[in-house]
């Protein structure tokens, strides 16, 4: 792979859920230590995006390409290698440790049956303490809570140090505290190594605080721009459907809606 095209190229994007168009036509890149954010309403296909992204659902039309290689053309080993990407929801159907949950973010680095080595371990070990989950390395994930598993899969993809981070609300079960620790790390984590991220998330606050740029998909479209152009209330209204106000504070800014969503009828986003 070209280390030094963007990590991420999209070209003409369509992506569908069964027959309904998500977004058409989509065109965007990420350089590396680029975050980006993808921002919407409930069942505007966010998740979908991300799939289509992370190569594990085939897009409408289009091309996708990974450090200038397309995407069509790499085998799975190839792109778990390149490529971290976390999931929603945290499913183990397995007993395993804390330790070997996030150690297995370097599978994609091993041959097979190679054994983890020293710089494995290390790695691991150093992912558990940016997600302060040292004192749970010997605990079975299974009994975790919900924002603990999340800190796990999070330093599993530490762990992995891909060029490319795709996450499906990062920020999900954690609080507030968390949610500005756990996106510290990440994000610190992926521009010490020039890797890409892209994210979606629904806490605005998080946008406003994380985002270089942004993707606004709604309404069975996609708009691209800089964080510092779209998030505005009038960018946010018109995605949300409601009015919007700015809330800011020291070192803070985020968006509320000042009534209900309008219907579809009335020119606002469902």
């Amino acid at each position: 792979m070209n280390a030094a095209a963007p990590a991420l190229r999209a070209t003409e994007l369509t992506v569908k859920r069964g027959a309904r168009i998500l977004c058409e036509a989509l065109s965007f890149e990420t350089q590396s230590c680029d975050c980006w954010v993808i921002i919407g309403p409930n069942g505007a296909g966010k998740s979908t995006l991300l799939l289509t992204l992370a190569g594990l659902l085939p897009p409408a039309r289009g091309n996708i390409e990974w450090c200038g290689v397309p995407l069509s053309s790499l085998n799975a080993s190839e792109r778990a290698r390149h490529r971290a990407f976390l999931a929603s929801q945290q499913n183990d159907a397995f007993s395993v440790t804390v330790f070997d949950a996030v150690l297995a973010g370097r599978h994609p680095h091993l041959a097979a049956w190679q054994w983890e080595g020293a710089a494995d371990l290390a790695a691991a070990e150093e992912a558990l303490k940016k997600l302060k989950l040292e004192a749970l390395a010997m605990r079975d994930v299974r009994t975790l809570s919900a924002g603990e598993r999340q800190r796990v899969a999070l330093a599993a993809m530490l762990a992995q140090t891909p060029s490319l981070y795709l996450l499906d609300e990062p920020a999900s079960h954690l609080d507030p505290a968390q949610q500005i620790e756990a996106l510290d790390a990440v994000l610190t984590h992926a521009r010490k190594n020039r890797a890409a991220v892209v994210m979606v998330l629904h806490e605005l606050h998080l946008a406003t605080r994380y985002a270089d740029h942004l993707i606004l998909l709604g309404r069975e479209k996609a708009q691209t721009g800089s964080a510092a152009e779209m998030l505005t209330t009038e960018y946010l209204s018109a995605l949300f459907g409601a009015p919007m106000v700015t809330l800011e504070g020291d070192k803070f800014k985020s968006f509320v809606p000042t009534s209900g969503i309008k219907d579809q009828e009335s020119g606002g986003t469902s």
